[in-house]
């Protein structure tokens, strides 16, 4: 049972970038002009089961989920916001279900100055803006994937943060037309707190994958103790 929770996922997702929402949420069924993209209007989000989410990050999750809620927009774009126990932040998905992002989508994950202006309007109240570290160039074997990730801290509060927006192609369409990088999937990542180490976030974000086969999924969920609700 869904259960709607509108202003729980407004609060959360008051920290993320109003622009860069936008672009990401820009989705075409096939290659378009650019300027014809639709822009995705969104209804208020629901809470949902983990067996619900369109990617398996509940299976490889370090951390432990405390919720997951999500929204469908135009274009069959659906947006899953995870919150996690004693974590602040968030991390948000992204994916358009029978398609891809825009090229522009692609275009800003290529760039590094397009990452450090989305780091540069997060915040987490009460803390002040993030200072960030060396920022890095997320690479997990796949070509198609594209995006950065970073460390900062976020003074006086949060000594340990992670940051990172990246970008994947999880599905090849035969009968879609697209560009050589496209992504159907974007992943952004603001965490702060008790984190575990750099690696372990990494391999997570290398993990992400589609749910595929829903009834082996719930299986291989109901033998995880960690990632649960």
């Amino acid at each position: 049972m869904r259960k709607a929770s509108g202003q729980l996922w407004r609060t959360l997702i008051g920290t993320a970038v109003a622009v860069a929402s936008v672009l990401l949420l820009t989705a075409c069924a096939a290659p378009e002009d650019e300027d014809s993209e639709r822009f995705v209007v969104y209804e208020d989000p629901e809470t949902i089961d983990l067996a619900e989410t369109d990617l398996t990050l509940p299976l490889t999750s370090p951390l432990e989920i405390s919720a997951v809620r999500e929204r469908v927009g135009e274009g069959q774009v659906f947006e899953n916001l995870y919150s996690f126990h004693q974590v602040k932040g968030y991390l948000r998905t992204s994916r358009v279900a029978f398609g891809h992002f825009s090229t522009n989508v692609s275009n800003e994950l290529r760039e590094e100055a397009a990452f450090r202006r989305f780091i540069a309007e997060l915040s987490l109240p009460p803390a002040d803006k993030l200072e960030v570290g060396k920022v890095f160039r997320f690479e997990n074997g796949d070509p198609h994937t594209l995006g950065y990730y970073a460390l900062a801290t976020a003074a006086p509060y949060h000594r340990d943060c992670f940051v990172a927006r990246v970008g994947y192609r999880l599905v090849d369409y035969a009968s879609i037309e697209r560009e050589p990088d496209s992504v159907d999937t974007v992943v952004e990542a603001f965490l702060c707190g008790r984190l575990p180490a750099q690696s372990v976030l990494l391999e997570f974000l290398a993990s992400v994958k589609a749910v595929t086969d829903r009834a082996a999924y719930r299986r291989e969920l109901s033998r995880r103790p960690i990632g649960t609700i």
